[in-house]
């Protein structure tokens, strides 16, 4: 299925399989979802995916990286006036601003653009990393940022996660817009591993006005017809020269769909078969999405992602294929290791 069989790991390391999820709630889609969208009316309810993914992954002994956006860590907008940095983006395109977002005054009121509560139960949930998605959800690759507006953003990010008492070192630049001139910032903001986009057309980091009909068709196809199977990472290739590690994405675990129900085997096995190349040829395979991709159809959601689960426990027993984090990958391939977040929640709220 796979044309992987015969592969021999010639890896100093076994295969991992990597999960990190990019939570973000409106604040990922605020320029282009409104209060009044049906999409909008999901994120209240995709809260619960949130824990019933943490549930799921700490019964089954899966690590994952939750790229967070840095606003999510308060529970009132209090916290985030007190976080937000003085310097900040002028983007050309207003409606990116985040800042001229209305937000609640607290988690209760808000629980699209405040998610402190959920954050903390991230936190306390064994094997999961609260990384981070910037503070302010920022997009690297827009007419109307630059360096100093993404190191006062970072700074933001780091800050409020502080009031958690967690130090964040894995990062996930927004719409996948790594910009590769902002290394050092990253790395100067206490980042060490960023997940860069995926190796092809479709998924290539670009700005918006680059994006289009054409590259959108070929993120789809990537999901049904793609190369299989997907790209996977060498563990050398993992430390960039610059010393920033760079663990880049295999595939998106696109949302379950019924008028695309007939093509679920094929995502399926086209996924499995980048596992499966991981595992045999000691590499890395690293999925990806939003927890609110899972709001819509949760049950076919769950489901297919256990099967896919399933399938990591045959690859764990049979090729010593690990499940690991952003952050872990990047201290197994530097052999550093990296301060670990000392705050531990006395009480959680599930909410």
């Amino acid at each position: 299925m796979d044309g992987s069989a015969a592969a021999v790991n010639e890896s100093a390391h076994p295969g991992a399989m990597v999960i990190s999820l990019d939570f973000e709630l409106h604040w990922g889609m605020r320029d282009h979802v409104d209060r009044h969208s049906p999409v909008y009316a999901d994120l209240a309810p995709s809260r619960q995916v949130v824990s019933d993914l943490a549930t799921c992954f700490a019964d089954r002994a899966i690590r994952a990286t939750w790229a967070t956006v840095g606003i999510l860590f308060a529970s009132t907008r209090e916290a985030v006036d007190a976080a937000r940095p003085s310097v900040r983006p002028s983007y050309r395109r207003s409606e990116l601003d985040p800042y001229s977002e209305p937000i609640g005054e607290s988690e209760d009121v808000d629980p699209e653009h405040l998610a402190g509560s959920l954050v903390r139960r991230l936190a306390s949930t064994p094997g999961q990393e609260v990384a981070s998605h910037t503070f302010s959800h920022f997009y690297c690759l827009e007419e109307g940022q630059d360096d100093g507006d993404l190191r006062a953003d970072l700074a933001a990010a780091q800050s409020i996660a502080g009031t958690l008492g967690l130090r964040l070192t894995s990062l996930v630049l927004p719409r996948n817009q790594w910009n590769s001139n902002y290394a050092s910032t990253v790395l100067d903001s206490g980042f060490t591993c960023i997940r860069g986009p995926q190796p092809s057309f479709g998924h290539r980091a670009r700005a918006h006005e680059e994006h289009g009909a054409v590259s959108r068709a070929g993120r789809l196809l990537d999901t049904y017809a793609g190369t299989s199977p997907p790209p996977t990472t060498a563990w050398d290739a993992v430390v960039r020269t610059d010393g920033l590690c760079n663990v880049p994405a295999s595939a998106f675990l696109r949302p379950y769909s019924p008028r695309r129900r007939r093509l679920e085997p094929v995502k399926f096995h086209r996924l499995v078969a980048g596992m499966r190349d991981a595992a045999r040829r000691g590499r890395i395979f690293h999925l990806w999405w939003h927890p609110h991709n899972f709001a819509h159809h949760p049950a076919e959601s769950f489901a297919f992602l256990d099967r896919l689960l399933d399938e990591y426990d045959r690859l764990s027993r049979s090729d010593g294929m690990r499940s690991l984090t952003m952050r872990d990958v990047a201290e197994t391939a530097t052999g550093a290791v990296l301060p670990k977040p000392s705050w531990r929640p006395t009480e959680v709220d599930h909410r």
